[in-house]
């Protein structure tokens, strides 16, 4: 398993996640709030996290991109 630095897009709370080999985070809720977004911390922007916490929780889901 391998630790990825990710950041909860429900109340921005930084956090150490182990990622398996199934690329499946534990544990995936926030331990802070309970939220289940989460998003690496250096794919976020400081605009991505502005646009994300003016959005309702229910809303706050990132979409990527490719």
């Amino acid at each position: 398993m391998q630790s990825l630095a990710v950041e909860c897009l429900g109340c921005g709370t930084p956090r150490l996640a182990r990622r398996d080999v199934h690329e499946r985070i534990d544990p995936p809720e926030c331990p802070r709030c309970g939220y289940l977004g989460w998003a690496p911390e250096c794919e976020l922007t400081e605009a991505d996290r502005d646009e994300l916490r003016r959005r309702p929780l229910e809303r706050r889901a990132l979409r990527r991109v490719a």
